[in-house]
């Protein structure tokens, strides 16, 4: 390894609720930038790992990060079946130069009756089927003389070995009617709310509020961006957050970043579809999701040790928001606004008058006519004298003064 200052961070990954077993990735980080990261999934119980996606970012590549990787999640599971999957272009030359730590144990290398358990033999042969065209095209090695039969037809083998794959694997499933569920977002709030909300001489619950008047009450997250899963952990939640910001590079508003994670009580009985797995899952509705929060908790990205917490004395209404405004329900049209902001209740006035328009329209329209009756009842108004002026010489001219007579 030929880099200073890397740190390798691990922790859960989210690539969909679908597959089987947990998701998991190593974080590559070099002086404190995420440089590259390798997401796998593992057997609950250690068995096998299958390697999904290894990256190393521009500005980073050609100096061993990749392989320092992969040299993780062999360590990681010393005992387990590896499956690396099919390669990119990129991806054969650097395993052309890569050395494989554990060939035995890559099941690339061994035939599929040993590990067809864990794997779909007939999804293997595809893949090493595209990974020796890219050999071939390249003219690379690829370790061909490690691979099992490697370039011979064993479509049919791989077939007959897939009824020996376990589909299925028991795990507790999160459940949003039987457990509390928190999800992360991060965040950049204007400077004043930023200082607001992150003091702790002022009221937690009141600071709460202040980040739900913000956001929205209507507007939780859902799944985007490595954020929005609903976990059954906070800490989970709060991970989400973190790589969201690892992802984004540093880069962003320019405002100062908040790490959020809400706190949600679970579901009555009658819930929006959703999809789940061991530790998190995603509302698939397209609709709306009415939540009641339990509290809220926030830490600055710049200072992830003090966390803060808010318990609300009440559960607060919120809800995630419809995927699209064609699918909102009345019930969230009613409550929020189309930017998931609670809308201003009415006033006294406006209460009075609510659902009475049309009948406030029909007393509007007889007053009105009544007045244009009357108008064209009336006798029409004499003309007015216009103004008169000494000088006008259609007025007769003004009588003399009389002079008084001298004695």
């Amino acid at each position: 390894m030929r880099w200073e200052g890397v740190s390798l961070r691990l922790a859960g990954w989210k690539a969909g609720p679908g597959h089987r077993w947990p998701g998991w990735q190593v974080i590559a980080l070099v002086d404190g930038r995420q440089a590259g990261s390798v997401q796998f999934h593992a057997h609950p119980r250690g068995a096998a790992v299958a390697v999904s996606m290894l990256e190393v970012l521009d500005g980073f590549r050609g100096r061993g990060l990749a392989s320092l990787l992969i040299d993780t999640v062999y360590e990681a599971y010393p005992d387990a079946w590896v499956d690396h999957g099919v390669r990119t272009i990129d991806g054969a030359h650097w395993w052309d130069a890569y050395r494989d730590p554990a060939p035995g144990r890559n099941i690339h290398n061994r035939p599929p009756g040993e590990w067809a358990a864990y794997f779909m033999a007939s999804r293997v042969a595809a893949d090493k089927t595209r990974n020796a065209s890219w050999n071939r095209h390249f003219g690379l090695d690829g370790h061909g003389g490690a691979e099992y039969r490697y370039r011979q037809r064993l479509e049919m083998e791989f077939i007959g070995h897939d009824k020996s794959f376990l589909r299925r694997v028991d795990m507790p499933q999160a459940d949003p009617t039987a457990q509390a569920l928190h999800a992360g977002q991060l965040v950049h709030l204007p400077p004043r709310l930023h200082r607001y909300v992150h003091d702790p001489g002022n009221p937690a619950e009141q600071r709460a509020h202040a980040l739900l008047d913000h956001l929205g009450h209507g507007n939780l997250p859902r799944p985007e961006d490595h954020t929005g899963w609903w976990n059954t952990t906070p800490g989970a939640a709060l991970d989400d957050a973190v790589h969201r910001e690892l992802a984004a590079g540093g880069q962003g508003p320019g405002l100062p970043a908040t790490q959020l994670v809400f706190h949600a009580l679970p579901l009555p009985d009658e819930i929006p579809e959703y999809e789940s797995a061991g530790s998190y899952l995603e509302y698939t509705s397209s609709g709306d999701v009415p939540v009641e929060l339990a509290g809220l908790s926030w830490r600055q990205s710049s200072a992830p040790q003090t966390l803060h917490s808010a318990i609300f004395d009440l559960p607060v209404e919120a809800a995630v928001p419809p995927l699209y405004p064609q699918a909102a329900s009345d019930s969230y049209l009613e409550r929020y606004d189309e930017a998931g902001a609670l809308r201003t209740p009415p006033t006294p006035w406006e209460q009075l008058i609510a659902g009475r328009a049309g009948e406030l329209r029909a007393v509007a329209d007889r007053l009105l006519d009544g007045i244009a009756a009357r108008a064209a009842a009336a006798p029409p108004s004499p003309p007015a004298p216009g103004p008169t002026r000494a000088d006008d010489p259609r007025q007769p001219p003004p009588a003399p003064t009389p002079r008084p007579r001298l004695p």
